[in-house]
């Protein structure tokens, strides 16, 4: 079921399709703090069995990005969407919390409120980075118009907004372009960040795993 070690083929000049870099700047790590859904013949759950069981998700990473962490583009491309306008501390879960944090609610609609961009890279898929604090100016000037986007330009601060318990974290996936929806199905890509691939010869982070982003923040 995993096919997360598959580098997709983006039919595509842009050299950046040949593999992603992580989003975040480089010489700085951060660990997986749930992967892609591996789950064996018989069923056993391995990774991603938290929140990546659907289509939607099984091949998306959560990366343990501290509250306020400049969030990069991993890959260039174009603003497809952008959703800014939830304050920094609009998170909770679907249901009572016995020691909620500051802030938690209980909300069945929690799960479409958080801040978001969406690059889209003009080959039908884009990248969705997802529960940021704060959008930035810059960007969302850019969805406006659908301008292009370098990869490593700032797209805006992590947090937690929406569906995240109140814990900070960066949810990134690549996904088939839908333009009236967000949040379509995943796919699978590699990373070429030479601490990913001295890690994961395939390029794909493994959960638990930390590493180091050969990121560099771009121009704006």
């Amino acid at each position: 079921m995993l096919l997360a070690g598959v580098l997709v083929s983006c039919g595509t000049s842009d050299p950046d399709a040949r593999g992603y870099l992580l989003p975040w700047s480089g010489g700085r790590s951060y660990q997986v703090v749930q992967g892609p859904l591996v789950v064996d013949p018989l069923g056993t759950c391995s990774s991603g069995c938290g929140s990546h069981r659907d289509k939607d998700g099984q091949h998306a990473w959560d990366f343990d990005l501290p509250e306020g962490t400049p969030v990069l583009a991993a890959r260039a491309g174009a603003v497809g969407l952008v959703a800014g306008s939830w304050p920094a501390d609009h998170c909770g879960g679907l249901a009572p919390a016995a020691d909620r944090p500051p802030g938690y609610l209980v909300n069945e609609n929690m799960g479409n409120q958080a801040n978001l961009v969406r690059i889209d890279h003009g080959d039908g898929t884009s990248a969705l980075y997802l529960h940021l604090s704060a959008v930035d100016p810059a960007i969302e000037a850019k969805a406006k118009t659908n301008q292009p986007v370098a990869r490593g330009e700032m797209l805006g601060l992590s947090g937690k907004t929406g569906l995240t318990g109140c814990v900070p974290h960066l949810h990134f996936q690549v996904e088939q372009t839908v333009r009236a929806d967000w949040y379509t199905t995943s796919l699978p890509i590699s990373f070429s960040d030479p601490d990913v691939l001295a890690q994961n010869a395939d390029g794909v982070p493994a959960e638990g795993g930390t590493y180091v982003s050969g990121n560099a923040p771009g121009p704006s």
